[in-house]
């Protein structure tokens, strides 16, 4: 996901997003350690995606104030 992906979609849509993503990463964890391979390109990609989103709606926030 790209900066030009998150721009386009409204600000509960981010949040959410960014819950799922969470979610995601939490059941990849457990699903990684039960297998006992762990491989850790596939949770960097997604904390990077939500630090897009936490910089999109941070962006938001200060312009609505």
């Amino acid at each position: 996901m790209d900066m030009q992906e998150i721009k386009k979609l409204d600000t509960e849509e981010i949040e959410n997003k960014i819950k799922e993503l969470k979610d995601s990463i939490f059941k990849n964890k457990i699903a990684k350690l039960n297998q006992g391979d762990f491989d850790t390109n596939s949770f960097i990609k997604i904390r990077k995606d939500i630090a897009r989103c936490m910089t999109e709606l941070n962006i938001r926030k200060r312009e609505d104030n």
